[in-house]
């Protein structure tokens, strides 16, 4: 479990919780996503997504879809059972018609495959967590 925080507000511009069993890709969307994010946490699995959920608080997740331990589909099931409504984007290679149904059942923001386009990718991510900010205020 990583932190990190630009020196921009973070209030501002949200916190962001990557979950992706690959570190390189989370090294990438790191990168990617730091300028206008204001803080990125990183998990690397679906288990060790939800234990971070369970104990701080997102604006937004992006998660990938195929993960030891937990899927980002379980991750969404465990969000929504436990009444956490942050806005979570699925980024898979495999778009499986049950899974994709199922998240959108359980309210998914967006869905982005692989390999992604960055600049939708950093549009989505922006929007889900001014979204996630939104919903938060009193």
């Amino acid at each position: 479990m990583t932190h990190v925080s630009s020196e921009i507000s973070t209030e501002k511009k949200g916190r962001l919780l990557i979950i992706d069993d690959e570190s390189e890709l989370r090294e990438v969307l790191i990168a990617l996503l730091e300028d206008t994010t204001g803080d990125i946490c990183q998990a690397a699995n679906g288990a060790e997504g939800i234990q971070m959920l369970q104990n701080e608080k997102f604006d937004a997740v992006l998660s990938d879809e195929k993960m030891p331990k937990k899927s980002g589909l379980d991750v969404l099931k465990w969000m929504r059972e436990n009444n956490i409504n942050t806005p979570f984007i699925i980024h898979t290679g495999y778009g499986q018609k049950e899974m994709v149904q199922e998240a959108q059942r359980l309210g998914v923001f967006a869905f982005i495959d692989k390999p992604w386009n960055e600049h939708h990718l950093i549009q989505t991510v922006q929007k889900a967590l001014q979204s996630g900010q939104e919903s938060r205020k009193p």
